[in-house]
């Protein structure tokens, strides 16, 4: 081999080198760390010898771990693993956050603060209730550590006090709306819901006037909550598919009456977890008031998963 011969294939070595170590570079930073937008990353859920089936969330993470098993596929989102298992999600009733002292309902937000720092700091997701909805009824992964935030009634502490908390984590929530109660004292203005539910704060029903369900025909149940989605859809532009029953009571109408009436799902307070098994339209939530000490509110959010 002459002169030239050799040094024309040192450099093609040289090139072949050059390429392959930015291939390898290249692939390298794509799976070491990859922060995506979850609407344009396909999760995978599927069991080894079973089609594959994608679904979509809504945050940003970073993947770090991709574990199959004989059941589920749980994928490492940071510090949450996805998951289809039926773990039972604590879904929180508040009503207003205000450091006004009266009654039980009126939650310190210095006390709402602390507890939402507790969740933050051990890596707790708030679902919004499509999400729930898409757990509970599709079988959709959620964070293993989800839990879902609610208020009822609407008043303007949700606003002044609990929104910028619930901003300063990242959180979100859903506000059960008493429909005519928009503009009037103590309740959200019509500016301030557009504001929540263009932020992203799911803002839903709790019937027109806060009637007590129970008392009323099914025919007259199903007015009210007609009446009530119809009138938030209209101020909202946008569907409102999910209703908290008043004082968390309800009847077998109170059920029927919900699904005519359009929604996806109804909630009640008897104090328990969301299973999967549980009815659509009889959904479990804690009450949350002023009265309840840290460490029973860490009980509720952490028992069921003990």
């Amino acid at each position: 081999m002459n002169k030239k011969d050799s040094l024309l294939s040192i450099v093609c070595i040289i090139i072949t080198a050059l390429i392959i170590l930015v291939v390898l570079i290249g692939q390298s930073l794509r799976i070491e760390s990859r922060l995506v937008t979850l609407p344009q990353l396909k999760i995978i859920e599927a069991n080894k010898n079973s089609p594959i089936k994608s679904v979509i969330s809504n945050d940003i993470y970073s993947i770090e771990k991709c574990t199959f098993n004989t059941e589920t596929t749980l994928i490492k989102l940071n510090n949450s693993t996805l998951t289809t298992a039926d773990i039972g999600i604590p879904i929180l009733c508040y009503h207003d956050v205000n450091p006004t002292k009266g009654n039980d309902l009126l939650l310190n937000p210095d006390k709402f603060r602390q507890q939402m720092k507790y969740l933050k700091d051990n890596d707790y997701s708030t679902l919004t209730l499509d999400e729930l909805h898409g757990y509970l009824r599709e079988n959709i992964p959620i964070p293993s550590k989800s839990i879902v935030l609610t208020f009822d009634d609407g008043y303007i502490g949700n606003y002044t006090y609990a929104f910028p908390i619930l901003k300063e984590f990242g959180f979100t929530a859903t506000i059960f709306m008493i429909s005519e109660c928009v503009d009037k004292d103590s309740y959200l203005t019509s500016n301030q819901v557009k504001e929540l539910s263009e932020y992203g704060i799911d803002i839903e029903s709790h019937t027109t006037d806060h009637s007590d369900l129970t008392k009323l025909s099914l025919s007259e149940q199903i007015d009210i909550l007609e009446k009530s989605k119809h009138s938030l859809e209209n101020r909202l532009n946008k569907p409102v598919d999910y209703i908290a029953y008043p004082y968390g009571k309800l009847n077998n109408n109170s059920k029927k009456a919900a699904a005519a009436a359009g929604y996806k799902m109804a909630f009640n307070l008897e104090g328990d977890y969301t299973d999967k098994k549980d009815n659509l339209y009889n959904l479990d939530r804690f009450y949350i008031g002023n009265s309840l000490s840290m460490s029973n509110f860490i009980k509720i959010v952490t028992l069921k998963r003990n």
